[in-house]
């Protein structure tokens, strides 16, 4: 896997081993960022599930101010340690699981311009995006990844754009 655009352009991640994860792919990951391409620039950005560190890693690649990486998975976390180290980026990474990530910013009052979800397809979303929302930025914008079969409602939130990619759909959200 290879940073698509930006200031790490070409420079490959590693991914971590085994089916804990599903990386966004290429194709994908460049979509979001051409939507977002006007959006990214000296914003904060929360990449809940973070796997590889990808999508964080590509959004300061593409000149966010900061980058907080959530995932549960040890060794997907070493993966995001090692990738930030091999492009020399200081960033926050949280080693569990997105809930308990989502409480511990929210107690902290920390808040984003940019949240990026893309959880396991099989985990029930909606309870996650009713308590993110006191962590979004006046003006931010939820983006969550999901199977082309889920059935996403989130309450407080406004849908502002939906794209699909083969087996993938990409929702993004607004606060109302």
């Amino acid at each position: 896997m290879r940073i698509i655009t930006g200031l790490y352009k070409n420079r490959v991640l590693k991914t971590p081993k085994g089916d804990s994860t599903r990386p966004t792919s290429d194709k994908v990951r460049g979509s979001i960022f051409n939507i977002l391409q006007n959006q990214i620039e000296g914003r904060t950005f929360l990449d809940l599930f973070a796997g590889s560190g990808s999508m964080g890693i590509e959004a300061l690649s593409r000149g966010a101010a900061s980058a907080t990486f959530v995932e549960k998975e040890r060794r997907a976390v070493h993966c995001i340690q090692e990738n930030l180290e091999s492009l020399q980026i200081e960033a926050e990474i949280l080693g569990i699981d997105a809930l308990s990530a989502i409480k511990r910013l929210t107690k902290a009052n920390r808040q984003f311009d940019l949240i990026y979800i893309d959880p396991p397809y099989a985990l029930d979303i909606e309870p996650l995006l009713e308590i993110v929302q006191p962590i979004l930025a006046p003006e931010g914008m939820v983006i969550l990844e999901q199977s082309k079969r889920a059935k996403i409602e989130a309450k407080g939130l406004k849908l502002v754009d939906e794209r699909h990619f083969g087996d993938t759909t990409v929702y993004f959200f607004i606060t109302h």
